[in-house]
């Protein structure tokens, strides 16, 4: 890894590109990160638009806070030639399967940096695993996935949900094992652990500012070091929890 993992990263907040509105909450708000996000939060016959206003809010956002972008695997090339400009710390890689992802990211990441002037390795990747396949090898994603930029771990929980089905309340799931596996399993790579420990019905877009305190209050507890959230009235109850 080129950058401590004890940086401030606490509060993670994904914002669309085609949401001025947003965008300017968000920079209110301060997240320790700001993500210009190109695939969840925008449609998919939006998302050519979306890239194209995102070399100019990376270059607006990083003045004021520290800027990722959100990109998804199937259209990396392109994700990351609409962000990959100066102000960009790093990208959260959606939908990663495996080291061969994260080395395809991290290739292409290079050639990037290299033709826009950027430093060598600068641009660090945070893996989301949202599939089944990509938990089964969280381990070896973790290990040997671009150890010189791999900086995070985190869980893509819809998707996951999705597909393991819906959390029923009070009953066993597999998400707080998967939690707490990737926890571990970032521990022994040496990269951090994203993520809170959401409780039904609560859920990120829908979660208030109390219950997103209690639910970074758990995700720290049991090891994980900032959480992504959606809502810019989140920051400071996660700011407030991982501290």
């Amino acid at each position: 890894m080129n950058e401590s993992n004890d940086k401030l990263r606490r509060s993670w907040l994904l914002v669309s590109p085609l949401e001025e509105n947003g965008i300017n909450l968000a920079l209110e708000a301060r997240p320790d990160v700001l993500v210009v996000d190109l695939f969840e939060r925008v449609s998919e016959n939006r998302r050519d638009e979306a890239r194209e206003k995102a070399c100019s809010i990376v270059k607006r956002c990083s003045k004021t806070t520290e800027v990722f972008g959100l990109v998804h695997s199937n259209t990396l090339s392109q994700d990351l030639d609409s962000l990959v400009w100066p102000g960009l710390s790093g990208v959260i890689l959606s939908r990663t399967e495996s080291a061969q992802n994260v080395d395809f990211c991290s290739n292409l990441l290079s050639r990037l940096e290299s033709s826009r002037k950027l430093g060598h390795g600068q641009i660090q990747i945070v893996a989301s695993l949202e599939t089944p396949l990509g938990n089964h090898k969280a381990f070896e994603i973790a290990k040997n996935g671009a150890r010189d930029r791999l900086w995070g771990l985190t869980l893509g929980r819809a998707d996951l949900e999705m597909d393991l089905r819906p959390e029923p309340s009070g009953e066993l799931h597999l998400m707080p094992y998967l939690m707490q596996r990737l926890i571990l399993v970032a521990a022994a790579a040496g990269i951090t652990p994203l993520g809170a420990w959401w409780r039904y019905p609560a859920r990120g877009l829908s979660a208030n500012s109390e219950e997103t305190y209690e639910s970074a209050v758990r995700g720290r507890a049991i090891g994980f070091k900032g959480a992504l959230i959606l809502e810019a009235l989140q920051v400071q109850s996660v700011n407030q929890a991982y501290v």
